[in-house]
């Protein structure tokens, strides 16, 4: 009796320990975190945040949700967070609406582990339900996706709760209310996120392979009908049926887009500690098609909807060629490999071995805090983007700016703004010329010839960057003055602020000085129209 008291005791403590350490870790993200030289633009949020805070800027001030005012162009791909976003943008500060979105984010991540917590609860025994919930909040992956900005966190819960209901669908013997929840999953999930119908579309084949055939096509319809819909009013109010993000982004052949996911796949395995949770999908996968049998409804029993979701969510992955955040799309995977990985373990013979795997999970995942540049944690932060888009907030109002980081400068600048990578530029994200066997996701098109041809007032761009819109650094310095343009500000790209040096007129400085200014760490730089 005292050791099941005990045992009682110790499963209440597990969810309020879980919710410290995800706090911990998130806060210390967001107060810490993108501390490293070359990560410095994304100090406070990443720089493609500021593109949602800016679209939900424009909407709470009755321009509704463009880039530009009078320019309607959908280059977000979420369209359910910029419109939670739009209120708090209505009344808070632009410098306040990073802490409105982080502190969002936060409570999502929050809600999804007290789901995923509950659902072990019900389907593992105690250990390894605790170890699946710890395991959730003491992953790196989620920390920087509640510090990101981003709308991940909010997907994760979607996806989650997903999860759970179509499990429950299949079991129960009545699976209406379930289904039900999953028809305004489905809804949510596809307003959430430009690819939010795979998710209901993946638990409709899950539902499909468990004989719940009905159940998947309403669940599938669902999905299919709001997809359909927000294509309408997209085709009505911006000209096209997709978000301009689509365009821009599925570039180049099929090919280079496999290469470069599939090589981003391998890294974030190696990096976060992933690796095994995919040897987990394998082997369920696997030991489920065992009992794959086409004669009867249930064609394969047994199966789990982690396998089928991270199956089509891989191919999805590989197929758009990765992702620039590159373990943002693979967090979702994480409890689902954590779940199977435990469910395997409890037919071990050994007592120790949840104890052995549950340290080696851990370990793996907290590895990445030594070797992840994302994780050099200092309170003193620098956000170069931030402090470029205040310093140029100070220039003409209606000064066209022609930028290759479209979040954070724009955002704060407040100037009208042609992005040179096309998330946010219609002609841009339908260039078809693309050299041949080039593939960088998001940084791929341009047309340098048509951003000189709108005569921005101010082009700003890296001057010595891995990161090109070409193979090569492009606009290169010596185009901008071929076109009329001079360099006029350098922004230090290094960690360590220098106060009022950070932003550098160089407008009376010879060129030696602006070399050696640029070898000291100012490789961005503002190029401005010639009088």
């Amino acid at each position: 009796m005292t050791v099941s008291f005990f045992r009682r005791e110790r499963g209440r403590l597990v969810l309020p320990a879980a919710v410290l350490l995800l706090l911990a870790g998130c806060l210390l993200q967001i107060a810490a975190g993108y501390s490293d030289p070359g990560l410095c633009g994304h100090a406070w949020g990443t720089d493609d945040a500021y593109i949602s805070f800016r679209y939900a800027r424009n909407l709470a001030a009755g321009e509704g949700p463009v880039f530009n005012p009078g320019e309607r162009v959908e280059g977000f791909s979420n369209p359910l967070y910029v419109f939670l976003l739009a209120p708090a943008a209505a009344v808070v500060r632009p410098e306040r609406l990073y802490a409105v979105a982080a502190g969002l984010n936060l409570a999502l991540a929050l809600a999804a582990l007290i789901v995923l917590h509950r659902f072990a609860r019900r389907r593992l025994e105690p250990f390894a339900a605790a170890a699946v919930t710890l395991l959730l909040a003491l992953c790196p992956s989620l920390w920087v996706a509640v510090a990101s900005g981003l709308e991940t966190p909010l997907v994760l819960l979607i996806q989650l709760g997903t999860w759970v209901l179509a499990e429950r669908a299949v079991e129960e013997d009545e699976p209406r209310p379930a289904v039900t929840g999953l028809l305004a999953l489905a809804v949510v999930s596809v307003l959430s996120r430009a690819d939010g119908f795979i998710t209901p579309l993946l638990a409709a084949g899950f539902l499909g392979l468990r004989g719940r055939w009905r159940a998947a096509f309403t669940v599938a319809g669902a999905a299919l009908a709001t997809f359909g819909g927000l294509a309408l009013i997209r085709l009505a109010y911006y000209g096209w049926p997709l978000p301009n993000t689509y365009y821009a982004k599925i570039a180049s052949t099929l090919g280079p887009r496999l290469d470069h996911g599939w090589q981003q796949l391998l890294s974030a395995a190696l990096g976060t500690g992933f690796i095994v949770y995919l040897c987990a999908f394998v082997i369920a996968g696997a030991r489920a098609l065992r009992g794959l049998s086409l004669r009867r409804r249930d064609l394969v029993p047994g199966l789990p909807f982690p396998v089928v979701f991270a199956a089509g969510w891989l191919a999805y992955y590989l197929y758009i060629g990765g992702d620039v955040f590159y373990d943002r799309f693979l967090l979702f995977l994480f409890p689902m490999g954590s779940f199977l990985l435990f469910t395997v373990a409890a037919e071990s013979r050994h007592a120790w071995g949840p104890a052995v795997l549950a340290g080696l999970l851990a370990v793996l995942q907290l590895v990445a805090l030594g070797t992840d540049p994302r994780f050099r944690y200092d309170l003193h932060k620098y956000d170069c983007w931030a402090l470029l888009g205040h310093s140029l907030g100070r220039e003409p109002r209606g000064t066209l700016l022609a930028v290759d980081a479209a979040g954070k400068i724009p955002f704060y600048s407040g100037l009208p703004t042609l992005d040179m990578y096309g998330l946010n530029d219609v002609h841009i994200a339908h260039v078809t010329a693309i050299p041949k066997g080039f593939f960088r996701v998001g940084h791929t098109k341009t047309d340098i010839p048509y951003v000189f041809s709108r005569q921005p007032g101010l082009i700003a761009t890296w001057l010595r960057n891995v990161w090109s819109l070409r193979p090569g650094p492009v606009p290169e310095p010596e185009i901008c003055q071929a076109h009329g343009y001079r360099l006029i500000y350098l922004l230090n790209m290094e960690p360590a602020s220098r106060g009022s040096e950070d932003v550098l007129d160089v407008r009376t400085m010879d060129p030696d000085t602006i070399r050696r200014r640029v070898d000291d760490g100012y490789r961005y730089g503002v190029f401005g129209k010639m009088q």
